[in-house]
């Protein structure tokens, strides 16, 4: 059971002393305390029952009113399971909005304390049903390369995302008008066109556009869309980490506060031996690990890294060359994710996905953003790709490609084919569909420049 006291000092008057004129004394006047009694109302309606016990649902705004001056105590059972949002209490009054933080029911106790006498107490029970499914904490792999963590909850439609600092920003959600099962993030941060900050969840995982900072290292007031994943079912088992992995990823060097030089990779990487070794194959061109140059292959050793969700790798020929990855359960498969700086990159932050390798090329229709600050649509049947995006300006447009396989050795691929062949690249695996631009020699030019090609992604959750 968890006590939590709010006291209330609230100087109260409930008698005095007079007198009468005359020379006259006049007898005082003694206190009169009147036992406490409550009114309740939920969401603003007024409810009442005959032993002060309500059944409200998380989400509820709940108002006490006392009938004189009280001072409050709470108390959840289970210790810890019932919290407030939003609370506005005062000797007056008690208000809050009821989260719960748990998958079962809790119960909420809220004791008014009569401010003249402590002896009059009013205990009026909630019983709150179980918090939504969907309300957790979710790690982010952002391709601006940080990793904070967001708090959703569907019972409150509000956000918490919480830095590596410790700063949080927080806000509310509200349901995408114009896509059913999206959600909008409002935020400050937002520009005022056309809200592409956005996201669909489906399990443990979610998939949007947030306004991260566009660096994460230096100090930046610049905000952009830029995708993510996020996901609370991350692996914690070293011999659940094997598998192959087509990997794409986004590299970014930091040149001022806001600006930054990108680039885009392509890479196969496999994780075996009960997730104790990790093969990469470090060709310029895109080449599966079973046909990797041994020249060009490298190996790195897997050891626990510093949270329960996370794994470090070292270079068995180069200890400078370390990194960290995880790997989510997305759908019953396995997903590569990775977020952060490199330390073989000076001044760079990165971000990889990966899906596992498979010959299977399913029909899919997926949501999602990319890093052009658009939201849209990632279609794919086994010849073509398609995509309707809305812009930040609130434009629309749309882009059509056929597709072929860019390595007889790697069957999770496609390229396109046409006016882009070899522009962009792509993968899914029935859960989440991943378009990339194609490479280039040198990185280029800074990120806000908004290049379509190298340093593109697009990343969608299929429905």
């Amino acid at each position: 059971m968890k006590w939590l006291a709010l006291a209330v000092s609230t100087a109260v008057f409930v008698g005095g002393v007079t007198g009468c004129g005359g020379g006259g004394g006049g007898a005082p006047i003694l206190p009169i305390t009147l036992p406490i009694s409550v009114s309740v109302t939920v969401n603003g309606n007024a409810v009442n029952s005959s032993n002060d016990h309500y059944s409200v649902r998380p989400g509820d705004k709940i108002t006490v009113t006392p009938n004189q001056s009280a001072d409050w105590t709470m108390i959840s059972d289970p210790d810890g399971s019932i919290s407030l949002r939003n609370p506005e209490i005062s000797a007056a009054k008690w208000s809050a909005q009821l989260v719960n933080t748990t998958g079962a029911a809790g119960v909420l106790t809220v004791s008014a304390k009569a401010t003249a006498n402590a002896a009059f107490i009013k205990d009026v029970v909630f019983n709150v049903a179980a918090g939504d499914a969907r309300n957790g904490i979710y790690k982010v792999f952002s391709t601006n390369g940080t990793k904070p963590t967001l708090s959703l909850n569907f019972d409150t439609m509000s956000y918490t995302l919480t830095d590596s600092g410790g700063t949080t920003l927080s806000d509310v959600f509200v349901p995408d008008p114009s896509e059913v099962g999206a959600y909008v993030f409002k935020s400050v941060r937002n520009t005022p066109q056309a809200v592409t900050t956005r996201f669909r969840l489906a399990g443990d995982t979610v998939v949007g556009t947030f306004p991260f900072a566009v660096t994460a290292t230096l100090a930046s007031n610049v905000y952009t869309s830029q995708p993510f994943v996020a996901s609370r079912a991350l692996v914690t088992t070293q011999s659940a980490l094997d598998g192959v992995y087509n990997r794409l990823g986004l590299d970014r060097w930091i040149l001022t506060h806001d600006k930054t030089l990108h680039n885009s990779e392509i890479r196969q990487v496999q994780v075996t031996a009960g997730g104790t070794v990790y093969l990469l194959c470090d060709e310029p061109s895109i080449t599966s690990i079973a046909s990797c140059p041994a020249a060009s292959l490298r190996t790195y050793n897997v050891s626990a890294g510093i949270a329960p969700d996370e794994w470090s790798i070292t270079n068995v020929a180069d200890s400078s060359d370390t990194d960290t990855f995880s790997v989510a359960r997305v759908a019953g498969k396995n997903v590569y994710l990775a977020a952060g700086p490199y330390p073989k990159l000076p001044n760079s932050m990165v971000f990889r996905i990966g899906l596992a390798e498979s010959a299977t090329w399913p029909v899919t229709n997926a949501s999602g953003g990319d890093t052009a600050w658009n939201w849209g649509s990632l279609n794919f049947d086994a010849t073509t790709y398609s995509t309707v995006r809305i812009a930040q300006d609130g434009t629309t447009s749309g882009f059509v490609a056929n597709l072929s396989s860019p390595s007889p050795t790697i069957m999770g691929l496609r390229t396109f084919v046409g006016p882009d062949a070899g522009n962009y690249f792509a993968m899914q695996d029935g859960a989440l569909s991943v378009v990339i631009g194609a490479p280039s020699t040198p990185p280029t030019a800074p990120f806000d420049a908004g290049d379509p090609v190298s340093g593109y992604l697009q990343i969608g959750l299929v429905h």
